[in-house]
C-alpha cells in the first residue's frame, strides 16, 4: 500500500483469532486500503478542501448526518432527511463520534506533499468527500440549518450521493478507491451504530448501560451484559456423545 509505514503494525500473536476478530480486522484492512488513498483521491479531482477537512465540528456534523442515514431515530437528523424512526437510532449510540475516532485512529492522516499545510485526518477527508459530492446533488439543501451540507440533503439525496460515488468513472486506482470507500461506508457507519462502544467502559471491559444496538435488535431484553452461553448448549445434549450416520 503506497505510503504504508509500520507505525501501525501488530506485533505476532500466536493465538487464533476468533471469528469477530478476523472479521474485524479483515474489513479494516480493505477499508484502510481505500482510506490512505482518499485525501490524495480529492485533491487530485479538485474536492479537497483542507480547511474544511481539518474542522472537527463540520467533521462530527457530516457523520452524525451519515449515521442517522444508516440506522435512522427520532433525532433531529433523522426528522430533517424525512426518514426517521420512534425507536433510537444512531445519533442516541453516538456512532458518529465513534467513526472518527476509528477512521483518525487506524491509519495515521497522510500528507498530502508539498501542497498541504499538514496531514489531513482521514475523517475530515471522508466528510469532505461526502459534502463535495452533497453540493452537486442538492446545491440549496438547507434542511435542518446543519453546518454539513451532505447533513442537510433528504433521504433521498443522500442515496443519490452513494450512488454518484458508486458510479465513478475510471479504472485508475484513484476510481477504484472512490467506488470502494461508497460501497463500505454504509456498512460502516451502521457497525458503529450497533457496537457497545457508548457504553464500554474500558478499565473494567464492562458495560455502564444498555447499548442502542441491543435495543433495536431486542436482543437480550432488559440485560446489560451479554449472555455467557445458555445452560441448554453446555456439554452434551441429552448426555450423547456421538451420532450415528
Amino acid at each position: 500500500m503506497s505510503g504504508h509505514t509500520d507505525a501501525h503494525a501488530q506485533p505476532s500473536d500466536p493465538r487464533p483469532l476468533s471469528r469477530r476478530e478476523f472479521l474485524t480486522r479483515a474489513g479494516w484492512t480493505a477499508l484502510g486500503a481505500a482510506l490512505f488513498q482518499l485525501p490524495g483521491v480529492l485533491r487530485g479531482r479538485g474536492w479537497l478542501d483542507e480547511a474544511a477537512a481539518q474542522n472537527a465540528d463540520l467533521t462530527l456534523d457530516t457523520m452524525n448526518g451519515l449515521v442517522a442515514f444508516a440506522v435512522p431515530g427520532p433525532d433531529v437528523y433523522s426528522i430533517a432527511q424525512e426518514q426517521s424512526s420512534t425507536s433510537p437510532g444512531g445519533i442516541a449510540a453516538r456512532a458518529g463520534e465513534n467513526m472518527i475516532q476509528n477512521l483518525d485512529a487506524f491509519l495515521a492522516a497522510p500528507s498530502l506533499g508539498p501542497f498541504s499545510s499538514g496531514a489531513v485526518p482521514l475523517s475530515g477527508a471522508v466528510a469532505n468527500l461526502l459534502n463535495s459530492m452533497a453540493a452537486s446533488v442538492d446545491p440549496t439543501a438547507a434542511s435542518g440549518g446543519f453546518p454539513s451540507h451532505f447533513s442537510r440533503l433528504s433521504f433521498a439525496n443522500k442515496v443519490e450521493v452513494f450512488r454518484r460515488l458508486e458510479g465513478t468513472q475510471g479504472d485508475d486506482d484513484l476510481a477504484k478507491a472512490i467506488r470502494y470507500l461508497a460501497l463500505l461506508l454504509p456498512g460502516f457507519a451502521a457497525f458503529c451504530c450497533y457496537n457497545e462502544w457508548h457504553v464500554f467502559d474500558e478499565p473494567t471491559r464492562t458495560l455502564s448501560g444498555r447499548p442502542v444496538g441491543w435495543d433495536i435488535s431486542n436482543y437480550y431484553p432488559g440485560q446489560t451484559a451479554a449472555a455467557d452461553g445458555w445452560p441448554e448448549l453446555l456439554g452434551y445434549y441429552k448426555g450423547r456423545k456421538k451420532a450415528e450416520r
